[in-house]
């Protein structure tokens, strides 16, 4: 035995015992990662009975197992199915006492749940009795958040529910909360909400409730709830007449404005355009422009900078005539003022708005005024910020159709091949999204032009998202042009990309290949060429472009001529040596089948499945798991038939389309397969 007094301890620097410590951390942080994943796994239970059962049972279950029973709750109920729906109050007051983090999940559940109970014969009595009693017990909730969230998911249920009962669940509510004068965020969640739900009620709620309640919260004691409710009359002014908008909301507005709060007063210029969208033209000329030009003069610079970000969008609701010549003349001058460094340099924000709403103004002042602000735009063009050239870029088009072909011929050609060459990727989609919008205002006989900015994209061999949207916007681009121009210039390239090295764009150009065909519909040697063109991808000795043929093949199935044209060589194909072939091409059938289902018309594609029977690619399999029904039932047809053709050699007849049995029959000797 040892003397525990005869053995000295080890002396250790602190140094050593700081290394050892750590060395058991990484060894203890290594065994939690290892175990985390296993021990914090919770699994649904796939049996509806056991699923409805922890769902009665709900309080027994561990943290964990509720959090996700909560957060796929209407998956569970599809699972479990009228059971669950007949348990439905009982279940759903298992959350009523749980932690936050439940809570929130089943409420952002509901309306998926909603959804389901909609399609049920007695939906919306269980969506009255149940699910609407359950939310109005969170709207009483101490808990803001809850609130806000209750009221979110409620908006969305809303759609289904009648009128009566909007006004009991929500609208009642709200008064209630407009009313709090000891909570400020129930009377601002009130405000807030009042303007999300106007569209919801007829014009008597609106003008008789929620316009009265919101423009009571206007004059509210807290800065808060008055700038809430100000920011909420533009969605609120959509569903008011003409003659509450002059009488009650301009008068207002126009009081607000002169709010000496420097948050209220920025409020009022956020709001003022989406009022003056729905105010008539007198309320427009006389109340609302001689305002904004106060803000645009105001000794404040906060809000002058406001003023300035957002007069674009305001003058681009005002239709000017010649009695608003001079206040457009002014609102003009303004805008043009952007131009001056003292107002630009305040901020990106400011320029992003001027760039933004610059079509808007053009549409409001007319092209015989481009002149005026042609200056702005080029500065705009030039300004070194990649959100402004996006915002240029995707609403080009628009600024070409204000000007017509010959302005749009002398100004903007330069700027487009400008924004087309441009580093940005964001900047060169815009270009090439709206495109067939910009060649359509010049006459046909002007638009060839365009074609050398589409080699140009496709040459990069970097650039695969510019191509791929070019093969998005084939089919509006190719309306644009002869089918002379077409051929020899269009279907080259999208041919082209149908062979791109990144398969993305071989995939979106090889489902555009249709719009080929379409275009030259009348038989002649132009067609002729298109179609062994694109028969000619499937005896490729590539496999990409055997590949793409399959993906070609999912809109030309649609084509009644499929089965003439096209269904041999995507026959064989479903035996192709390449695995990513094979697939492609059970895909490309499966979402086909997926989509449409089989017809009369396609009888076809049951002889594609039989293709793959003895396949051994694990994931073509697993599609055809789908169609075992289908496949067993056309062996069993194509069995009796040989019983009665005993004397042929053939493969067999199915007994309702003989002659395209025969048309496989002579594929499979043709290429040895027999």
């Amino acid at each position: 035995m040892i003397n525990s007094n005869e053995v000295s301890p080890i002396k250790m620097s602190n140094e050593q015992k700081q290394d050892i410590m750590k060395s058991i951390l990484k060894e203890e942080s290594m065994i939690n990662i290892t175990l985390k994943p296993l021990e914090q796994e919770v699994f649904l239970a796939e049996d509806p009975q056991v699923a409805l059962l922890k769902l009665k049972c709900f309080q027994e279950l561990i943290n964990k197992e509720r959090l996700a029973y909560a957060e796929h709750l209407a998956e569970v109920f599809e699972l479990i199915g009228d059971d669950a729906y007949r348990n439905l109050g009982f279940i759903l007051k298992q959350f009523v006492h749980d932690s936050y983090s439940i809570q929130l999940s089943i409420i952002r559940q509901l309306p998926l749940l909603v959804e389901q109970i909609k399609k049920r014969q007695s939906g919306y009595v269980e969506l009255k009795d149940h699910v609407l009693p359950f939310m109005n017990i969170f709207l009483e909730h101490q808990d803001i958040d809850i609130k806000k969230e209750v009221l979110i998911q409620l908006l969305k249920i809303a759609p289904f529910l009648i009128e009566s009962d909007k006004v009991d669940t929500i609208l009642a509510h709200l008064i209630e909360m407009a009313h709090d004068e000891k909570n400020n965020q129930n009377r601002m969640l009130a405000a807030e909400t009042f303007g999300k739900c106007a569209t919801l009620f007829s014009m008597k709620y609106c003008e008789s409730y929620i316009c009265g309640e919101l423009l009571s919260l206007g004059i509210d004691l807290n800065e808060f709830v008055r700038e809430k409710a100000i920011e909420q009359l533009p969605q609120l002014s959509v569903s008011l007449s003409q003659k509450c908008i002059e009488l009650k909301i301009i008068p207002f507005f126009l009081q607000s404005c002169e709010d000496r709060l420097l948050q209220i007063k920025l409020a009022c210029i956020r709001s003022i355009s989406g009022i003056s969208k729905y105010a008539g033209h007198h309320l427009k000329t006389q109340k609302l422009i001689p305002k904004y030009l106060d803000f645009l003069s105001d000794q404040n610079k906060e809000v002058r900078k406001t003023a300035y970000e957002y007069l674009g969008e305001f003058i681009s609701t005002i239709k000017f005539t010649e009695k608003d010549q001079q206040q457009m003349d002014i609102l003009l001058a303004y805008y043009q003022n952007q131009l001056d460094k003292n107002i630009n340099m305040m901020g990106v924000d400011l320029v992003y708005k001027c760039a933004y709403y610059f079509p808007g103004v053009l549409q409001a002042i007319g092209r015989t005024r481009w002149l005026l602000i042609q200056p702005l735009y080029g500065f705009l063009l030039k300004y070194p910020s990649d959100k402004v050239k996006i915002s240029l870029a995707h609403s080009f088009h628009e600024v070409a159709k204000l000007l017509g072909p010959d302005l749009s011929k002398e100004y903007l050609i330069t700027v487009l091949e400008t924004l087309a060459q441009d580093k940005l990727q964001e900047v060169r989609n815009g270009i090439v999204l709206n495109l067939s919008k910009f060649i359509s205002i010049f006459p046909i006989e002007e638009r060839d032009y365009v074609i050398d900015l589409l080699l140009n994209f496709q040459k990069d061999q970097h650039k695969w998202r510019t191509r791929q949207i070019i093969c998005t916007s084939i089919f509006p681009i190719t309306r644009c042009f002869n089918n002379d121009t077409i051929f020899f210039h269009i279907a080259p390239i999208l041919f082209k990309f149908c062979s791109d090295t990144v398969a993305k764009v071989r995939r979106k150009a090889s489902k555009n290949v249709i719009h080929l065909i379409e275009t030259f519909e009348e038989e002649g040697e132009q067609r002729t060429v298109i179609l062994e063109q694109i028969r000619a991808f499937s005896h490729s000795k590539r496999f990409n472009q055997r590949q793409s043929y399959c993906w070609m093949c999912y809109k030309l199935f649609y084509r009644p001529d499929f089965e003439d044209l096209f269904f041999e060589r995507l026959f064989e194909l479903c035996k192709d040596p390449v695995q990513c072939v094979r697939l492609s091409a059970i895909i490309v059938i499966d979402k086909f089948i997926q989509k449409e289902g089989f017809s009369k018309e396609r009888k076809y594609l049951k002889y594609l499945l039989i293709q793959f029977i003895d396949d051994q690619c694990q994931e073509v399999q697993l599609i055809l798991t789908k169609y075992n029904f289908v496949i067993q039932k056309t062996k069993k047809k194509t069995l009796s038939c040989r019983s009665r053709n005993s004397g042929s050699s053939s493969n067999g007849h199915l007994e309702d389309i003989p002659e395209f049995d025969e048309k496989i029959e002579q594929i499979r000797k043709s290429s040895g397969k027999v």
